[in-house]
This record gives C-alpha cells, structure tokens and sequence, in this order.
C-alpha cells in the first residue's frame, strides 16, 4: 500500500540531490565557503556603510561646532559694545543698540537655519 496517498506514485517520488544533502549535513565544503564568503562580504558591507555614517556625523559636528565658534567670535565685540552701552546709560532703542540687537539676530537667525539645515541633511543621509 502506498504511503503517500492515492494521487501519489512511487515513481513522483524524487531522489534526493546528494549535494544538497552533503551541504546540509555539512560536508559539502564548497557549499559552506560560499555561504562563508557571503556572510563575509554582507558584514563587511556593513561596517563600511557604518563607518561612513559615523564619519559624516563627526563632519557635520565639527562644521556646526566651527561655525557656532565663529559666530561666537564675529559676535563678541558686538555685544561687549552693546552691554558696555546699556550699562553707560543707552537706551535699548538708540540707533546703535537697534543696529547691535538686529545684528545679533541675524546672525542668531543664520547659526539656527545652519543647524536645521545640517540636521535634515543628516536625516536624509540616514534614510538610504
């Protein structure tokens, strides 16, 4: 009596692929070193597109970082002015205190559009 059912045949039946069943019980070593090789270049992959992430992220830092620093420095003069004038009896809407407080939101406006665009720019990096 057959096993497999009526519709069934011993002769449906297939042989085992002897590769397959060496690979499989890991004696194929041919199959094993491709599999090796695979994994081996998906983790290298990997590392690589890890590494690169983390080089871009250490750029934007140190480009946000230097351009914080700069905008400290062109700024510094501009504000010792300012409070050195406001503690000399200026008032806030004198001509050169106007001047002092749009400059220095200018600049507080461009640090802020650099920020945001370096963050976005690193998102989309991330989405690849």
């Amino acid at each position: 009596m057959n096993h497999l059912g009526p519709k069934h045949s011993q002769t449906d039946s297939q042989v085992p692929d002897r590769q397959i069943v060496e690979m499989l019980a890991g004696m194929n070593a041919a199959a094993d070193m491709q599999v090796v090789q695979l994994t081996r270049r998906a983790v290298m992959l990997a590392a690589a597109e890890l590494r690169e992430q983390r080089r871009r992220t250490r750029r934007n830092m140190a480009v946000v970082l230097l351009t914080i620093t700069v905008m400290g420095l062109v700024l510094t003069p501009a504000i010792w002015s300012t409070v050195d004038d406001f503690l000399g009896g200026e008032r806030w809407f004198d001509l050169p205190s106007m001047v002092m407080v749009l400059v220095l939101l200018l600049f507080s406006t461009i640090v802020g559009a650099l920020i945001i665009g370096f963050k976005s720019q690193q998102h989309m990096h991330g989405r690849r």
